[in-house]
C-alpha cells in the first residue's frame, strides 16, 4: 500500500505479526463455514510480499502451519505465493517447494541492471540472487519450471529487450516487467 490507497497506514518498517494474520484466518474460516462453497471449488492464495518477506519466514511457517491446521472446508483449496528478491532463496527454498508456494522473483536483469537492488551493505545483490536461482532450477527443475516467474523493473539501467534476453537465456522465462 501507498499513499494512494484511502486505507493506507503507516507501517514503520515493521514485520506483520501473527497475531493480526490469525484473526483474519479465524474469521475467513468462520464466515466460509457458515456459507460453505457448494457448487464449485474457490481458491484461497495467501501471498506474502512487501519488504523481504523471507526475512520473516518464521511468521510465515506459522501461518502456513495455523492455516492448514483449521478444519478442512469442503472446495475450499489453499495456494501460496510470495514475491521475493530471492537473497534467502538457498536457506527456504526446501520449505517453499514442500508448500508449492508460487514464486515471484524481483531480478531486473544483468548485474549492471540489477544493481539498484542492493544487500543490507549497500552491495549489489545479483550474485547471491543468480546463485539462488540456479540452485532452486538445478534443485527442483519441475517445481521451477511450474512455479517460478520472475518481476524486472524497468529503470535506467536496463531495457526491454534486455530484460527478455536475459530472463529467456538463464531461466526459458519472459518476466512481467513493471
Amino acid at each position: 500500500y501507498g499513499d494512494f490507497y484511502s486505507t493506507y497506514e503507516k507501517r514503520d518498517n515493521q514485520n506483520m505479526k501473527f497475531s493480526v494474520a490469525q484473526h483474519v484466518i479465524d474469521y475467513l474460516w468462520e464466515l466460509w463455514a457458515t456459507f460453505p462453497f457448494h457448487s464449485q471449488k474457490h481458491e484461497l492464495v495467501v501471498g506474502f510480499y512487501g519488504g523481504e518477506p523471507l526475512i520473516n519466514i518464521l511468521t510465515i511457517r506459522r501461518i502456513v502451519d495455523y492455516i492448514e491446521s483449521k478444519p478442512e472446508i469442503p472446495n475450499l483449496v489453499l495456494k501460496y505465493n510470495m514475491t521475493t528478491n530471492a537473497v534467502l532463496l538457498d536457506k527456504n527454498m526446501d520449505y517453499l517447494v514442500e508448500k508449492d508456494f508460487k514464486l515471484l522473483i524481483s531480478l531486473d536483469g544483468d548485474k549492471y541492471a540489477h544493481s539498484y537492488r542492493v544487500d543490507f551493505t549497500g552491495t549489489n545483490s545479483y550474485d547471491k540472487v543468480i546463485h539462488n536461482v540456479e540452485l532452486l532450477q538445478n534443485t527442483y527443475p519441475d517445481y521451477f519450471n511450474k512455479s517460478v516467474s520472475f518481476n524486472p523493473v524497468l529503470h535506467d539501467r536496463n531495457h526491454v529487450r534486455g530484460i527478455g534476453s536475459f530472463t529467456k537465456d538463464k531461466s526459458d522465462k519472459i518476466g512481467l516487467i513493471s
